[in-house]
């Protein structure tokens, strides 16, 4: 039967040469498609593997701390520290640092919002004194904030000047000696009238400062300890400065946090909070690193007034008097001058006045997370909440604290106070004030790359980028920064660190209300060891710890190893003092991206081998099948003398298998000089895979044309070919005749229609997402399987699909010729020209294109629709273009047989048959 393979072979060469070259091509086409993918594999999977590393493996947190967002979409929120003050407990935290692998646990426990009681910000005016005997000044305090589009009124301060009398000192405030009318308390009654609040805005916060230059320093005591010879007020400090509580030897395994302290020294593990005696009591002081910067965008502007008093006023007498707070606030004023302090300046003044006795901590805040609303897509809307003004009510401050700026803004976290149980007796606990040992600059922490990037808020704010032209031109372009208001929606890192050790001062009922002191602990990050890229291992040993961990504690767990920043829109609602409503763009973290990324690589590419030897396999099941029609005769001889059905199918298949063996082999060494010619990477077990893949191509395509040749009747031997087809049905125009050719063959069409409609419904997809999506699917898992990203690599093979399902086309077609060579003979004889049969075959090129791309485009722009939730304009537009573009190679495939068509003389045609 080989020799009887052989003999048909050589007897046919034109239609060997075809199927020989179909197979050809796909032989080459899948080894270019194996090297072009295989390489582009090697570097996606080399960024994946440089870009592997984060700062922390597992992200360990109490239970209940995911948001829906987190739970539905894998998404660790951008503030993910804010919020979480507490619930783990020491025992867990050791628990997780006694499990095998563990190669740092690197806890964070959040103790709260400190605002330290310290003497404020002098303000001088000595620059504007004049030589008049009396002088009145103002001081306009302003405070800006959201890159200049918040402004926050502040404290009016006022200064009384005299040289023409001396000041005495009594109960505590300056008295001026004034001949005949004895001692005037010339700032003991300037009280405003307004019931006290914790803003400092209008009148509240308003305050009246006495100098003399006949006596220097009368105004220096304990509670305003000015310099000698000032002459000027002080702005209170209402900073805040959260603090949170690290084990120092797990962190520095961690991010070696040693390394950034610039002075002073690092925190050691038996630093501890110590007592401190007074006179009436004690108090306690907390030993804590400070960092080098604010992160804050907080500014202060001070105008400076003169004010002119009315002539014959008596101004002693009167500011003696309760007329004191109606006349000062009456008078009209002109600016002198103003003056301006950033906040890293009042930081570092802050950082000063702590080390002094007279700083104080009398309460704590902490606050709960931000609460979103889900709009349409993956947008999201801060929603904003209350804060009662009773959280600043602190009992041993006598009334209400001095809110930070901003305060009574609009809040988008909820605020709770943790107060001393201030008693006033005698031996109780009057407070704590922290000491700084030393500083640390948090951009000397190592670096990781951004597309890896975990947060890291223990020393960075997270990034709020403008996103739309409005809220760009708002913030002059620049990211949205924490402010002083706790309440606000960018929380500010921690400026202090403490030990654990240390952190009890905080959590102690003794000395601060409120906090959890079983469980003090909000977050641990853990470092697995021989972590070393995203290979099996290493992914293994990261999912061992974690489940490990959440076996032993109970805790959420999630594996940050391949996570990567995942933007997402976020709505802030318009603020009270000037700021607009805001679109940001934060880098929220999609946990796993990069196994993501590694299965959807090996997905997409085994989904384009799979494309490429489908349209391959139509390709040579619709020559194979042209090949057992053309030799119906034959098979039908054969049959009348005795071959049996079984021996038919042998003979077709092993035919095929001859072929695809041969063609497999000379495709394997042509593509193997094209791939070294272009420097592509393929090894050679994927080099020597070509030779099985063209026999499995050629046997999966022979199987339908040998079973069909089995099944024939000994009557085909007297049967002519277009004798089977379906007819009957007269057309009057080439546009009619070419229908009726195609119908006439139905399954032949069909199988060169199916080509395109596979072909072109790829293109149409990837289209999609590289005109609406700027090349990639992310967020959804049917964009994960497309494509992590567009590459060129995917349009070419998407291109070579479309081109082989064009050349199934072009075969069709030929394949019809010849089968209707007599009748197109015929048609030549009665007057048709060249160009009349040309339409002829162009206008079937063109059916089946039509058959097959439009199909195939709706198919591609549906499952893009899927993808992304809705059918935009771009989608459209990218189904139109793939569906011209499969019509235009479908006609482009008729140009060869339609010039072929007309090359054999009519007499010879009409002699053969």
């Amino acid at each position: 039967m080989t020799r009887f393979v052989w003999s048909q072979l050589r007897h046919r060469p034109s239609r060997t040469v075809t199927l020989a070259l179909g197979i050809l091509v796909a032989a080459v086409s899948f080894t270019l498609l194996t090297a072009a993918v295989h390489t582009s594999e090697l570097q996606v999977k080399g960024t994946v593997a440089k870009n592997w590393e984060t700062a922390y493996d597992i992200l360990v947190r109490p239970p209940g701390s995911f948001t829906a967002l987190e739970r539905s979409q894998g998404l660790i929120r951008n503030n993910y520290l804010s919020g979480i003050f507490g619930g783990i407990t020491m025992a867990q935290w050791h628990r997780v640092l006694g499990i095998p692998g563990v190669e740092a646990a690197a806890p964070i426990a959040n103790l709260g919002f400190i605002i330290p009681i310290t003497p404020g910000l002098d303000l001088s005016v000595s620059r504007y004194l004049t030589d008049d005997p009396v002088q009145l000044y103002r001081l306009l305090t302003t405070w800006t904030a959201d890159r200049g589009t918040s402004t926050y009124p502040g404290q009016n301060l006022y200064v009384y000047l005299t040289r023409r009398h001396r000041f005495v000192v009594r109960y505590e405030l300056p008295s001026e000696v004034v001949p005949g009318s004895g001692l005037l308390d010339v700032c003991g009654h300037f009280i405003p009238p307004h019931e006290p609040t914790p803003f400092p805005t209008g009148d509240v916060g308003t305050y009246l400062n006495c100098f003399s230059t006949l006596s220097p320093d009368a105004e220096r005591h304990y509670y305003q300890p000015f310099p000698s010879g000032f002459v000027g007020s002080a702005v209170n400090l209402p900073f805040p400065m959260l603090i949170s509580a690290i084990d120092p030897v797990q962190e520095n395994r961690l991010l070696g946090l040693d390394r950034t302290v610039v002075s002073g020294r690092y925190l050691r593990v038996s630093d501890d909070y110590r007592k401190e005696n007074f006179q009436m009591g004690y108090g306690i002081v907390v030993p804590v690193i400070a960092a080098s910067r604010t992160y804050v965008d907080e500014s202060l502007r001070v105008t400076v007034e003169r004010l002119q008093p009315p002539a014959g006023s008596d101004v002693p007498a009167i500011l003696a008097s309760k007329q004191a707070y109606p006349f000062l606030t009456s008078l009209a004023g002109h600016s002198v001058g103003t003056q301006s302090f950033s906040a890293g300046q009042m930081y570092d003044l802050l950082l000063r006045q702590l080390q002094g006795a007279r700083s104080g901590l009398v309460a704590t805040w902490t606050g709960a997370g931000v609460s979103y609303r889900v709009n349409r897509g993956d947008g999201l809307e801060a929603v904003p909440t209350t804060n009662p003004t009773m959280i600043w009510k602190v009992p041993s401050y006598q009334g209400f604290f001095p809110a930070p700026p901003g305060s009574d803004d609009v809040q988008l976290r909820r605020l709770l106070v943790h107060a001393s149980p201030y008693s006033g007796q005698e031996g109780s606990f009057f407070g704590a004030r922290v000491q700084v040992v030393g500083r640390f600059d948090p951009t000397k922490l190592p670096g990781f790359s951004p597309l890896s990037r975990v947060p890291l808020e223990s020393y960075y704010p997270p990034a709020a980028e403008p996103s739309d032209a409005a809220s760009r031109q708002a913030l002059g372009g620049q990211p949205l920064l924490p402010s002083a208001n706790m309440g606000g929606y960018i929380e500010q890192p921690p400026f202090m660190l403490t030990t654990l050790r240390a952190s009890r001062a905080f959590t102690d009922s003794r000395f601060f209300h409120g906090l959890n002191a079983k469980a003090p602990i909000s977050v641990i990050r853990v470092k697995v060891a021989g972590v070393t890229g995203p290979d099996p291992l290493s992914r293994e040993r990261v999912r061992r710890v974690a489940q490990a961990i959440r076996d032993q504690t109970g805790l959420a767990v999630d594996i940050t190893a391949g996570s990567s920043p995942h933007p997402l829109l976020v709505q802030l609602p318009a603020g009270r003092f000037g700021r607009p409503p805001l679109t940001l763009r934060e880098g929220w973290v999609k946990k796993g991206v990069a196994v993501v990324i590694l299965s959807a690589i090996d997905r997409k590419s085994l989904a384009l081998f799979v494309l490429i030897l489908v349209i391959s396999a139509l390709f040579l099941a619709n020559g194979a099948l042209a090949s057992v029609r053309t030799r119906r005769s034959e098979i039908g001889t054969l049959l009348t003398v005795g071959w049996t059905g079984g021996r038919i199918f042998r003979t077709v298949l092993g035919e095929l298998v001859l072929i695809g063996l041969v063609a497999g082999v000379v495709g394997a060494a042509v593509a193997s000089v094209i791939v070294a010619a272009l420097h592509l990477h393929v090894g050679l077990v994927r080099s020597l895979l070509v030779v099985p893949v063209a026999l499995v191509v050629a046997l999966a395509a022979g199987l339908p044309p040998a079973w069909g040749a089995a099944r024939s009747l000994p009557l085909d031997a007297v049967r002519p070919a277009v004798a089977i087809g379906r007819g009957g049905r007269s057309a009057r125009r080439i546009a009619g005749m070419a229908a009726a050719e195609l119908l006439r063959v139905p399954g032949r069409t069909l199988l060169g229609a199916l080509g395109l409609f596979i072909g072109v419904g790829a293109l149409a997809l990837l289209l999609a997402v590289q005109l609406a999506f700027r090349g990639a699917l992310l967020g959804t898992l049917l964009g994960n399987f497309v494509s992590v990203q567009v590459r060129g690599v995917d349009l070419a093979s998407v291109a070579l699909a479309v081109a082989l399902a064009g050349l199934s086309v072009a075969d069709v077609l030929f394949l019809n010729i010849r089968e209707r060579a007599p009748e197109v003979a015929t048609l030549r004889a009665a007057g048709w020209s060249g160009l009349h049969l040309g339409r002829l075959i162009a206008y079937e090129g063109a059916a089946i294109g039509v058959l097959g791309s439009v199909p195939g485009a709706v198919l591609g722009v549906l499952v893009a629709a899927v993808a992304t939730g809705g059918v935009g304009a771009r989608v459209v537009v990218a189904g139109i273009l793939a569906a011209v573009a499969g019509v235009a190679v479908a006609v482009a495939a008729s140009v060869a047989p339609a010039t072929l068509i007309g090359r054999a003389p009519p007499p010879t045609v009409l002699a053969e048959e």
